[in-house]
């Protein structure tokens, strides 16, 4: 009986330790949920608010994502390159005024 007792009480112990991680997990993956369709909520909302920024995209949350990146990435290349033609201009004018000057 003794015996029976302790395999019992080991058993729930085990039991009990094995949860642990297990809640953990479950905690990890609610946040992951949580955070995937706050992402997902935020992409619609872009989607629902600028339509004509997804012309000819699918529906599915990655290709909207991989869309947005895409056109983040030449808007920052395009910026260098307004930057980089701004400056020649500057400094083509700088040029201008001290031939002026003379």
């Amino acid at each position: 009986m003794e015996e029976l007792q302790k395999n019992a009480s080991s058993s729930i112990q085990t039991t009990d330790n094995d949860k642990q991680p297990d809640d953990k997990l479950v905690k990890i993956n609610n946040k992951l949920k949580r955070a995937l369709q706050s992402l997902k909520d935020k992409i619609h909302r872009v989607v629902t608010e600028r339509p004509e920024l997804f012309v000819n995209i699918g529906e599915e949350t990655s290709e909207r994502l991989d869309h947005l990146i895409s056109t983040v990435e030449h808007q920052a290349t395009q910026m260098d390159i307004l930057q980089a033609e701004r400056n020649e201009a500057e400094e083509q004018l700088r040029n201008e005024i001290q031939e002026l000057q003379r």
